[in-house]
């Protein structure tokens, strides 16, 4: 028996927190780290409670694919902020996306050096 997938939330809908968590992968605690780092935006209801647009999940996303191949949150945040809250441009999102390539090869660049020089003791010879 298989588990029924939940229906996408609405474009306009206000997510909790629990459901931006759900629908990234990673806790609630870390939505509210995204948020304090300014990956991601909420408003606040009447109750202070916090609601995030659907883009969150995609910033979240992006970010921990970010973190992965070692760039900071506030870098990812940096990228990020190029695209406007709810942005339907895809553009801005692909060149978003190119970005976290372009640092996750220039990381793998650098790995790759530091190896090359384990590999010979080139560090030793400074």
């Amino acid at each position: 028996m298989t588990t029924p997938t939940p229906a996408p939330p609405r474009l306009d809908a206000h997510l909790t927190i629990s459901e931006v968590a759900s629908r990234a992968g990673v806790s609630a605690n870390a939505v509210r780290y995204y948020e304090r780092y300014q990956v991601i935006t909420a408003e606040r209801t009447k109750g202070n409670a916090r609601r995030f647009t659907i883009d969150a999940i995609c910033r979240i996303r992006l970010a921990v694919a970010a973190q992965r191949v070692g760039l900071s949150l506030a870098e990812s945040a940096e990228i990020l902020a190029e695209i406007p809250p709810m942005s339907p441009d895809l553009e801005k999102w692909s060149q978003a996306g190119q970005r976290l390539i372009d640092a996750g090869q220039a990381r793998i660049a650098e790995l790759t050096t530091v190896v090359d020089e384990y590999r010979t003791l080139e560090f030793l010879r400074r």
